[in-house]
């Protein structure tokens, strides 16, 4: 079965969960700063789904950084049994080269295989636009559970953010890491796209979530993300331990 998200004014998470695992094949208009856009990407990406661009021509790829315009389009390529084509006609860029050099040698699109680790938290956080006042939390947060024998995986510690793939190997690593989580610990920036992201592939697999910055947050009534915190529906017997700030 295909499904075809055109616009994503109807998103109802629970019931696009159900059609993207029955589905074989996902077609969509990419909107790279979508919220709902990018949490529904997170799920089809944790759940190996292979996906086709309906607006390809739009997006600039020419981009060499981390970028959910990049991501999926070398996603969609990998998945794609008509790339390369027998003639190479359709490998134009050099993103196209990087892909069609992976293909050969065996990279294949899978679901990422939901096995978590007692005691190990992968932490949403901001990356990219932390400030320094985030990243110290952030890092006295990490020190704190390591003292406590937690294992426990920060994407700007752990993750390596240097990517040839326009941060497809950044997401499969940060995905991996948090599908081999049994608690999913989330800093909260509303303005984090990758958060986002990393938000839908918890929701696939279907993780605890500890908001840890609640009190920080001015939640926004009609805000897709927002509702999705406050109503996360996987909930956890124990308590974490978190670190005051």
């Amino acid at each position: 079965m295909i499904i075809r998200y055109n616009d994503y004014e109807n998103i109802i998470p629970e019931i696009e969960l159900e059609k993207i695992l029955s589905s074989d094949k996902i077609e969509l208009v990419l909107e790279p700063k979508n919220k709902k856009c990018l949490f529904l990407l997170g799920i089809m990406f944790a759940a190996g789904k292979p996906i086709t661009i309906l607006n390809e021509e739009t997006l600039n790829l020419n981009e060499t950084t981390k970028s959910f315009s990049i991501m999926p389009y070398v996603w969609s390529k990998i998945a794609d049994d008509n790339f390369p084509s027998k003639d190479f006609s359709n490998v134009k860029t050099e993103m196209d080269k990087r892909i069609e050099n992976i293909k050969r040698l065996g990279v294949t699109l899978a679901p990422i295989e939901n096995n978590p680790i007692e005691n190990k938290i992968f932490l949403i956080c901001p990356v990219r636009n932390a400030s320094l006042e985030t990243i110290r939390w952030i890092e006295d947060f990490v020190f704190d559970k390591e003292s406590h024998n937690i294992i426990i995986h920060a994407p700007h510690l752990h993750t390596v953010q240097t990517d040839m793939f326009g941060g497809y190997t950044i997401c499969l690593q940060n995905e991996k890491a948090l599908a081999s989580s049994s608690e999913i610990d989330l800093y909260y920036d509303q303005s984090s796209t990758g958060s986002v992201f990393d938000l839908g592939a918890a929701y696939y697999f279907k993780k605890p979530l500890i908001l840890l910055n609640k009190e920080e947050i001015e939640f926004v009534e009609n805000d897709f993300i927002d509702n999705i915190i406050n109503n996360w529906p996987y909930k956890k017997q124990t308590k974490s331990l978190i670190l005051k700030k």
